[in-house]
């Protein structure tokens, strides 16, 4: 009777570590920003059951409440109007203590990563610099966001008796040089073409060089033969 008692026992503790989550569900959930990965946004799950948002603009979270699988979030859309209440249902995937994965309503997954600093995560994430290049004929503009190394942004070239140009940029800058991939849409048909600047002050050169087309992309030959002399002067100014 005590070694059948015994595994009882043991059966009914393994049980209870089978059903127990690996992680705590409390604690400050962020996952990349849509168009700026240097950015994060999400949630703080409080203790008592408050809870606030990261970086969500005029989203706010007021409460949370864990069903089953299901996280519950409630706030509201903006400060100034009490009527914009609402209720977020989540179903949780997957969670242990770095990484918890929930599912929306409408099927999209999201990976949200845990964090010590979600504080330092808020920031002016949609200031951007503006640069413009001109000549008598021909504009062009483009807004940038660089932030620990990583660049978005978008630009737009209207130049003299050519199919203007308007995009948005993705990529990286090393030292003194930016390396991105322009996606934009000429005349409705939508093109990958690589850019690449230098800084010059305050200033950034755009580079030209042989090209050619690998997986639908326009990249160049060889980037140590760019030709920056003649190149697009992007100059800085103030951002409309």
């Amino acid at each position: 009777m005590k070694m059948k008692s015994f595994f009882s026992l043991v059966l009914i503790g393994l049980c209870i570590s089978c059903t127990k989550e690996s992680g705590s569900i409390t604690g400050s959930w962020v996952t990349d920003m849509n168009g700026q990965p240097q950015h994060k946004h999400g949630f703080i799950l409080k203790d008592e059951g408050t809870a606030s948002a990261v970086n969500m603009g005029d989203t706010i979270f007021q409460k949370w409440e864990k069903q089953g699988n299901r996280l519950i979030l409630f706030g509201k859309s903006t400060p100034d109007e009490s009527d914009n209440n609402f209720t977020d249902t989540l179903k949780i995937v997957a969670v242990n203590d770095s990484i918890m994965v929930l599912r929306k309503t409408g099927g999209q997954e999201i990976t949200y990563s845990k964090t010590t600093k979600a504080d330092k995560l808020v920031s002016d994430y949609e200031t951007y610099e503006c640069y413009a290049y001109q000549t008598k004929k021909d504009t062009a503009f483009m807004r940038l966001n660089i932030t620990d190394g990583i660049v978005t942004g978008t630009l737009e070239y209207l130049l003299f008796e050519k199919d203007s140009n308007d995009g948005y940029l993705r990529g990286k800058v090393a030292g003194d040089t930016l390396l991105a991939n322009y996606t934009f849409v000429s005349e409705g048909v939508e093109s990958v073409r690589e850019i690449v600047m230098i800084k010059t002050k305050n200033n950034w050169l755009e580079g030209f060089g042989e090209t050619e087309e690998k997986a639908g992309s326009v990249t160049f030959k060889d980037r140590t033969k760019l030709r920056f002399r003649k190149g697009f002067l992007f100059k800085r100014i103030e951002c409309p």
